[in-house]
């Protein structure tokens, strides 16, 4: 459950960047902090994914995990960046129609009130495009990645029977499907890695 509230969490977030972030400018200056390849990172795009990633993970920033939750923000961003390379490369393009559909997943898959969500991101005054652009990143990455490696995956009755023993409430085929994902994840996570090692990363 959500439970942020607008005073603090405006506080704590702008306590933080301001006392602890050599990066951290006037926002409408839009200053360029990360280069990855060919795509710029901001001090606008890491406050906003700082902020925003702190509500989608209900987590209450403090001076003991601002460090920490910073330097993740960054590493997120650099891989989204890597991601939205590759969308744009296999031209992955999730279609108007179906925005409400895989905005609803996204929500629903990590188990987060969407209506919530979005209250606290307009009553914060965050750019409501940077949580979109998390949405739209997440699903087309995912189908990017399963296209390129679910012909990849075989898994055995036996690999089935043994998680059904661990919960017998899960049928052969929503076991199968849960096997696969988890295959298609690993894969996923390593051609990430991949291309991670490979990018031309440069910190302003």
């Amino acid at each position: 459950m959500i439970n942020i509230k607008k005073i603090s969490f405006l506080f704590l977030i702008t306590f933080y960047f301001v006392f602890n972030s050599n990066s951290f400018a006037n926002q409408s200056t839009h200053k360029i902090e990360i280069l990855v390849n060919e795509s710029i990172i901001t001090n606008y795009d890491i406050a906003q994914h700082f902020a925003i990633n702190s509500i989608l993970k209900n987590i209450q920033v403090t001076q003991e995990n601002g460090d920490i939750l910073y330097s993740k923000t960054v590493n997120e961003l650099i891989d989204m960046k890597l991601q939205q390379a590759k969308i744009i490369d296999y031209d992955i393009k999730i279609e108007n129609g179906n925005n409400d559909y895989y905005e609803n997943y996204f929500f629903q898959s990590r188990k987060l009130n969407k209506e919530k969500v979005y209250e606290i991101i307009m009553k914060n005054n965050l750019d409501v495009n940077v949580l979109k652009e998390i949405i739209n990143t997440s699903i087309a990455w995912e189908q990017l990645t399963a296209g390129l490696f679910l012909h990849t995956i075989s898994i055995s009755d036996t690999e089935i029977n043994e998680l059904i023993k661990t919960d017998e409430s899960l049928s052969p085929e929503l076991a199968e499907r849960i096997l696969t994902n988890k295959q298609v994840q690993l894969k996923s996570d390593k051609y990430l890695r991949d291309l991670r090692a490979e990018a031309n990363i440069e910190k302003r």
